[in-house]
């Protein structure tokens, strides 16, 4: 995810992920190299965010320099670790809406069923959104999407029946959508730049709807 075409956000989709930033030497031309960081949560370095994490407490974060960016090993994750990065479980979709990015955690919290944490880079601070209480709400969230009308639309990656999920400012949950067509996981919501339409993916076998419709009715 790119901000202002300045600084990159990546997740990570480990049990023990981090959350990343990278600063480019040349924001139009990525190639020349850059630095890449972590985040630390300053109250508590190190800290695993996937239980017993309270929710919309914004906290204060800072950055660690990570200087092995190309392991042979996948090990990028403990260097920043050791340095005091704070542990996500499995960080995957991310979004930027209003100054703010969210990301998921899909396999995060007490229930072990998601995540998603907002990111505030202005104030630098973090926070947890929501966190779902059980399969029946909200089933391993993955890609996300900020709606034209305020509310992020989720895609879920859980096990049965799969919906996308709406999640309103005041972290109410509502389910906009069902796939009838089979199991498979919502992948890459978005919305056509005049919001009046939006694109998900059937991750298997590959298809990719078209909804349209009255959505500020919702």
């Amino acid at each position: 995810m790119i901000q202002k075409l300045v600084n990159i956000y990546q997740t990570e989709d480990q049990n023990d992920s981090c959350f990343y930033r990278f600063r480019p030497h040349q924001p139009q031309n990525l190639q020349a190299g850059g630095i890449l960081e972590a985040l630390v949560i300053k109250e508590i370095p190190r800290i695993d965010t996937s239980k017993n994490y309270p929710i919309n407490q914004p906290k204060s974060v800072q950055w660690v320099k990570l200087e092995n960016v190309d392991p042979d090993e996948d090990t990028l994750r403990y260097e920043a670790q050791n340095k005091g990065a704070a542990i996500f479980k499995r960080g995957e979709g991310i979004c930027l809406a209003n100054g703010e990015f969210y990301f998921t955690c899909t396999s995060g919290g007490n229930a072990e069923k998601g995540q998603i944490f907002r990111y505030n880079p202005a104030q630098e601070t973090i926070s947890l959104f929501v966190e779902s209480p059980g399969a029946e709400i909200l089933d391993y969230p993955d890609n996300l999407i900020m709606s034209p009308f305020g509310d992020l639309i989720v895609c879920e990656d859980g096990r049965g029946e799969q919906f996308l999920i709406g999640v309103t400012p005041e972290g109410q949950y509502y389910r906009l959508a069902r796939n009838a067509y089979n199991n498979s996981e919502f992948a890459g919501v978005c919305f056509s730049p005049n919001g009046q339409t939006m694109f998900v993916n059937i991750y298997s076998p590959g298809l990719t709807l078209a909804i349209s419709g009255s959505w500020q009715t919702i």
